[in-house]
């Protein structure tokens, strides 16, 4: 009689070990949770989604980016459809790596020797999990003699660290409509347009400007100089400066 109890009672233990066991499995299974991979919206390629860049200016690539297991970096391609040409390949870490989300905003100077036709642009996130995601847009590189021109770009800041100068060499042959100076970086970003009388119908001009960026925190600064001139064709050009 004993031994019959004791094997009922060891069953009954064995059985709760089983559903414990079982248990336990199922909540290990619950709590592994497959993190999605980035992912990659609202991509623009060269102004206004134009998708089209010219040799001796530079083309901008822009992309929303939100990554859950957080960055750890994105990569710039830039490749010919076929044949040779003009090729890039940039990681970026900087601005991007352990962040969930981040505004892919990068102006990339096109050599003046880079052969022309057509051209594929990826742009890859990779996130601490190891998980990737690529997208791609086409660019087109082509020739057009008539866009603004720009020489000796400069930009500095005061040693106050509230004033930034910028100035140029400007040339439109179709005749300046604005310049437009965009500054951002550390999360700050500000705009400013000129349209000023001595500008608006010229060919050429001197552009000097000075820019109130007292309320820029310390940091690494980009600075876009856009030209529009009056048949609504621009170029743009990129600076830098630190704010210490």
């Amino acid at each position: 009689m004993k031994t019959t109890i004791n094997m009922k009672h060891n069953k009954l233990i064995a059985g709760f070990l089983l559903i414990a066991a079982t248990f336990g499995a199922c909540k290990k299974d619950d709590d592994v949770v497959d993190i999605a991979a980035p992912t990659i919206t609202a991509m623009e390629v060269g102004p206004n989604n134009s998708k089209v860049a010219h040799p001796g200016n530079d083309v901008h690539v822009e992309a929303q980016i939100v990554a859950t297991a957080n960055m750890e970096s994105v990569t710039l391609e830039i490749n010919p459809k076929s044949g040779t040409g003009w090729k890039l390949n940039t990681v970026y870490t900087e601005g991007f790596a352990g962040l969930k989300n981040a505004e892919f905003h990068k102006h990339v100077d096109v050599p003046a020797d880079a052969a022309l036709g057509s051209y594929t642009v990826k742009l890859k996130v990779r996130d601490t999990n190891g998980k990737e995601t690529t997208v791609e847009s086409d660019l087109e590189l082509s020739n057009d003699p008539s866009l603004p021109k720009v020489t000796g770009f400069e930009v500095g800041l005061n040693a106050a660290g509230n004033d930034l100068h910028a100035e140029a060499s400007v040339t439109a042959i179709n005749k300046l409509a604005k310049i437009v100076v965009e500054i951002h970086g550390n999360g700050w970003e500000k705009e400013f347009t000129y349209e000023d009388a001595n500008i608006v119908g010229k060919t050429t001009y001197n552009f000097h400007k000075h820019m109130d960026v007292t309320a820029a925190p310390k940091g690494h600064y980009h600075v876009h100089l856009k030209v529009v001139d009056q048949a609504g064709k621009e170029a743009e050009f990129e600076g830098h400066f630190d704010k210490p």
